[in-house]
């Protein structure tokens, strides 16, 4: 790439950390003038001279198909289908919902499903696991390790799990330029070790909470580092045919009738890409971060409730926390039933898929979805009560206090709030 540079403007380059030619036609104008303390005329100057030298080369669609072209399975054959056929490298993926619905839980599983060989559907590679306000939580992983059917000790271990905390932006913009891809070059060169193609972080809403009081200043400040970011992760997943997830909270949004004009407001076009509509009341929740973020992602997934439970006999196993890890599940009689809360996978927009959604349930093994018979009985009555052979099934996520808090709210709080929100009158403004 700097051959038909100067001197002088390999040096700004470098000193902008854009060494290489994805990073550098990927980071828009004005962040390389930024980053290498230049003006917009000789930012310009310098990306003309090196698009006019690198000609893209033309790939016949015959050829093409030499390109790796495989998935990192979720463990769940019906996931796998509503992410038309799991998730895809190469791309920036979104998972966000309220607390307490699995996100974690589902980007947990991932950094070990990462590791399985391809034919057993993983990328037979490691897992970069960024989080933002707590630290990772092995013992989950150690569960599912031992308790999903599809893991075991001996495919999957925690040494190919890196992890690191990332409190700030600037931090975390830190760890993406230069932490991580020094670490993908070490593990490159070490012959036994295996690569990184996953990224997880967990959660990105967090670094942009609590901040200074909202204005004009704040806004634009926060759109400039999430462009910065989506531009590190999308330099990421293209040179190294890296899977990024990245993980995010709702917002609530208040609808209020206004008097329909020529333009189209922002809530209207929204609803499109913002949150869900499968469930009544999910309207009320959308993806945090704004606009801003939504156009940066190739693909956005919501996680949230359902308001319904599936009742499950579970034989000689008595319901167990997935908190009590060191704990022996404790023998009852097969009449006592255990619950799940069943909770709903949005797709909302996805490069790879189109829009779908699917039911799954939390297990001590993970998230498994339900099947379409059972998901319809559910629908109809609120309840199922089926025969299962599974060990105890578990409704509460290990790092989430707030789980027990709404598990235990009847069904009956649900219909009622939602025939209150349905007759309260409209507000003109």
């Amino acid at each position: 790439m700097t051959e038909q540079l100067s001197l002088s403007q390999q040096s700004a380059l470098k000193r902008g950390n854009l060494e290489s030619l994805p990073e550098l036609l990927l980071c828009p104008p004005h962040e390389i003038s930024r980053r290498c303390k230049l003006t917009p005329h000789e930012t310009n100057t310098i990306i003309d001279t090196v698009s006019k030298t690198r000609h893209p080369k033309l790939v016949s669609i015959v050829n093409w198909q030499d390109r790796p072209d495989y998935c990192c399975t979720t463990g769940d054959t019906e996931l796998d289908m509503a992410l038309a056929g799991g998730f895809r490298p190469g791309m920036v993926w979104e998972l966000f919902g309220e607390a307490g619905v699995g996100k974690t839980q589902l980007a947990l599983q991932q950094a070990l499903f990462v590791q399985l060989p391809v034919a057993q559907g993983g990328l037979s590679a490691s897992a970069c696991y960024i989080t933002t306000h707590a630290t990772l939580n092995t013992e989950r992983l150690m569960q599912l390790m031992t308790t999903n059917p599809l893991l075991s000790p001996e495919a999957c271990s925690l040494d190919d799990i890196q992890t690191i905390t990332a409190p700030t932006v600037p931090i975390l913009i830190s760890i993406l330029s230069k932490i991580l891809p020094d670490l993908i070059s070490h593990r490159a060169k070490t012959g036994n070790s295996k690569q990184v193609k996953l990224v997880v972080i967990d959660a990105l809403a967090d670094l942009f909470l609590g901040l200074d009081k909202t204005s004009t200043e704040t806004l634009v400040e926060r759109s400039q580092s999430l462009v910065e970011i989506s531009t590190l992760l999308h330099s990421l997943a293209s040179v190294y045919n890296m899977l990024i997830l990245v993980v995010n909270h709702t917002t609530d949004i208040f609808h209020l009738s206004q008097h329909a004009g020529e333009e189209l407001e922002y809530k209207q076009q929204a609803r499109w890409f913002g949150g869900a509509t499968t469930i009544a009341g999910v309207n009320s929740k959308e993806a945090s971060l704004g606009l801003v973020w939504a156009n940066q992602i190739n693909a956005r997934i919501m996680m949230t409730r359902t308001g319904r439970r599936l009742v499950l006999h579970s034989g000689s196993n008595k319901r167990q926390k997935v908190g009590d890890l060191g704990q022996v599940p404790t023998p009852a009689l097969a009449s006592e039933p255990s619950e799940a809360v069943i909770r709903r996978f949005t797709i909302i927009f996805s490069s790879v898929g189109p829009p779908c959604s699917v039911d799954y349930i939390i297990t001590t093994s993970g998230i498994n979805t339900l099947t379409d018979t059972l998901s319809k009985a559910s629908v109809e009555s609120g309840q199922v009560t089926v025969p299962s052979s599974s060990s105890a099934i578990d409704s509460t996520e290990p790092f989430d206090e707030w789980e027990q808090y709404f598990d235990d709210i009847p069904i009956e709080a649900y219909d009622l709030a939602l025939s209150l929100h349905q007759e309260q009158p409209e507000i003109l403004i």
